[in-house]
């Protein structure tokens, strides 16, 4: 990979486990029912984050951001939910409060080295970004079960399994 400067240098990034960051406070309980929109391009949206520190060294950032989210997802309290299927068959969020996923990783160089990110390098960028294993699957069969819904719902975690 070609960075901002003109070096070429071999992106490496060691990813800690997944943890579940709950809201700090009580949230919101429910049903959050999605836009037609959102039923019908029903696709797993990976992002990146990045942000830069004022201050020298990134010890902390990991704890920093991880405390932030605590926060924020008290207001976007869907993020701390579950999608499930309505009994329509429609994709909804069950606001739970569960809290959401977070990994906190390292990589080889700063972020001026990895370039534009606007204009994505994808082995590059797929570096970046933690990929649920588990949500794989879930979405093959709930896109499958959206196609054609079973007779019950056990069939779709038998299909599924």
């Amino acid at each position: 990979m070609e960075s901002s400067n003109g070096n070429v240098f071999q992106l490496i990034v060691k990813q800690g486990k997944p943890t579940l960051v709950h809201p700090v406070e009580e949230t919101e309980k429910g049903l959050y029912f999605l836009s037609n929109f959102d039923q019908n391009i029903a696709v797993i949206v990976r992002t990146i984050y990045c942000f830069k520190s004022y201050e020298k060294g990134n010890g902390n950032a990991g704890e920093l951001i991880k405390n932030a989210l605590k926060k924020v997802l008290v207001h976007y309290y869907p993020l701390a939910g579950r999608l499930t299927i309505s009994s329509e068959g429609k994709l909804i969020v069950n606001c739970t409060g569960k809290g959401a996923v977070f990994v906190e990783a390292e990589a080889n160089c700063a972020m001026e080295e990895i370039g534009d990110i606007t204009k994505p390098d994808p082995k590059t960028l797929w570096k970046l970004v933690y990929d649920i294993p588990v949500q794989r699957t879930y979405w093959i069969c709930l896109l499958w079960w959206l196609r054609s819904p079973p007779s019950n719902v056990e069939d779709l975690y038998l299909d599924c399994a």
